[in-house]
């Protein structure tokens, strides 16, 4: 039996259904042998290899499963690396398998030869070239396996193309110990000293990040901040951990955050930081941050210390830890902090809805309001990456934790369509909406095609605001004014690239429009097409946090009066 013959047993083994990839030469032999069980398979060809790998994900993200992508060599598996490190970037486990240029002329530059051995070791968490066909089968279920061992994250095998059709007389196991990959028990003596810090402290806040969704830890975090009366902050990944509705979710913190949020961790006197790596988006300034007392706990005991200075580092998985925290933590009372942190979230929206009335057209956060009332609580949200994507962030209600999928880490353009195609693969009956840009819709728009080819309808709202907003925004305010490769001097017709791709397509002119075209598009389970004109001029993502500076030094919307200092 062949060796691709063999992959696609151990797919059925582990359970695979569905591949993304792009065929080619160095990868044909192991999809024909998929073709030999295709009732096992559903193979979705992406228009390009990085759109498979972003779908594959954003799968991963909503199946709890690695997303499996196969391409060619070459310009195939170059063209996987910025999804690779999207996927590194927010801990997303994906294997890929890259088809190779035979061994025998390995090295000699072959037709469509690259190193991508060490072009994706720096952004993977294991990477195999093999060269012996015994040791085949047995590398890329490990790299499986390893995908998901510990922090997540992307894997992947190079398979040459002589060594897929090679007839193996055996099975040769990796040297690999898979125990490096587990996590530590937590330290009991630090849970408790964690506990007793929290407990005495004036006001205690807890940092989520993305870690939490990826435990599976939501409702021990919710018990904790309810015990400690502790408001919840979260990282731009961390949104999709906790519901936005529970009155001690304050909203996601950092350089677009909600003013309350920001008030929340710059003033506490004690975070406890859960699965999250302290970015510089999230924090602003470490200097300051360091100077709180910060309990962090993390699958990954490389991010202990990395960013901040902590008193109390405990490497451990989540759940785990906070399931033993739940034990040792008596209830607290004092809510003078919440009620503070309460009056500049009733300002904030005061000032966000005066604000509304000034806009020529619809104020981008009301549009969020009007698509979310009309998606079932269960829905899936994928975002792009650009202004639609902050305003997603600070406005958009996460009903049920493991619904919100965004590119947070490496802020990846493009990221947006190919996602909520992997999110639809993934949810089947549920509704996926993408809020999208019109740059970031550009970069991955071919994807469109396979919307209607596999059944994957989902909706696409566009804010098009005829320009890379996000940028222009800060040529603003940090570049004087000064604006220069931003604005689209014309846009393409995209009731015409719907027309192409057999997809609805409407343009509303108010908000009552929106929500009865959304509700319409979810009912029938119908693709959609959202153009929703935003005013460029007006479209200035508030509240900001420039970079390098603390929390509390925010740019507030219009009108918006309040202290963030305690």
């Amino acid at each position: 039996m062949r060796v691709v013959d063999l992959i696609a047993s151990l797919f059925r083994d582990l359970k695979v259904r569905d591949i993304m990839g792009v065929i080619g030469g160095s990868i044909m032999p192991l999809y024909d042998a998929l073709y030999h069980h295709r009732e096992h398979f559903r193979i979705l060809m992406f228009r390009h290899e990085q759109g498979a790998v972003h779908a594959a994900d954003s799968y991963a993200r909503v199946k709890g499963t690695p997303g499996v992508v196969l391409t060619t060599s070459g310009p195939g598996a170059t063209n996987i690396i910025t999804g690779l490190t999207n996927a590194y970037m927010d801990s997303s486990p994906v294997l890929a398998i890259t088809g190779q240029v035979s061994t025998n002329v390995l090295g000699r530059d072959a037709f469509q030869e690259a190193d991508i051995f060490g072009i994706a070791a720096p952004v993977t968490k294991f990477v195999y070239q093999v060269r012996d066909p015994e040791e085949a089968v047995p590398a890329i279920e490990l790299a499986y396996r390893i995908s998901m061992k510990g922090r997540p994250g992307p894997t992947l095998i190079d398979l040459p193309r002589d060594v897929q059709v090679a007839h193996p007389s055996g099975m040769r196991e990796l040297p690999v110990d898979l125990s490096k990959y587990e996590p530590p028990l937590p330290d009991e003596g630090k849970l408790r000293e964690a506990c007793r810090v929290l407990m005495e402290a004036e006001r205690p806040v807890i940092l989520v990040g993305g870690g939490v969704r990826i435990s599976g830890a939501h409702e021990e975090v919710l018990k904790i901040a309810e015990l400690l009366r502790a408001p919840i902050v979260t990282t731009l990944t961390g949104k999709g951990s906790v519901p936005s509705t529970h009155p001690l979710v304050l909203g996601v913190v950092g350089m677009h955050g909600r003013p309350e949020a920001d008030a929340a961790l710059a003033n506490a006197d004690v975070i406890l930081a859960l699965g999250t790596r302290f970015s510089d988006r999230t924090v602003g300034s470490f200097e300051e941050v360091s100077k709180k007392k910060i309990i962090h706990i993390d699958i990954d005991e490389s991010e202990l210390g990395k960013n901040v200075r902590t008193q109390i580092a405990i490497a451990s998985d989540l759940r785990l830890a906070l399931r033993k925290m739940l034990s040792l933590i008596e209830e607290r009372r004092d809510e003078r902090y919440l009620e503070w942190l309460m009056m500049i979230r009733r300002e904030f929206e005061r000032a966000m809805e005066e604000w509304s009335r000034s806009f020529n057209g619809m104020a981008p956060w009301k549009i969020l309001k009007s698509i979310r009332r009309a998606m079932p609580p269960d829905s899936i949200t994928v975002t792009g990456v650009g202004s639609h994507q902050m305003w997603a962030e600070l406005h958009w209600d996460v009903l049920m934790p493991r619904t919100f999928i965004t590119s947070a880490g490496l802020g990846t353009m493009g990221f947006g369509i190919p996602a909520a195609l992997g999110a639809k693969a993934a949810a089947g009956e549920r509704g996926v909406v993408c809020i999208d840009g019109d740059g970031s819709f550009q970069m991955t728009f071919n994807n469109l095609a396979l919307v209607r080819e596999y059944g994957l309808p989902f909706i696409e709202a566009i804010f098009d605001n005829r320009a890379l907003m996000l940028v222009k925004h800060w040529q603003k305010f940090l570049y004087g004014g000064r604006v220069i490769a931003t604005e689209f001097r014309g846009s393409p017709d995209l009731s015409k690239i719907a027309e192409a791709y057999d997809i609805e397509y409407f343009r509303p002119e108010s908000y009552e429009e929106i929500e009865r075209k959304v509700d319409w598009a979810v009912r029938n389970d119908e693709p959609l097409i959202l153009d929703l004109l935003i005013d460029s001029e007006q479209d200035i993502v508030l509240p900001w946090v420039q970079p390098g500076k603390w929390l509390t030094e925010a740019i507030l919307p219009p009108r918006m009066e309040v202290s963030l200092r305690w």
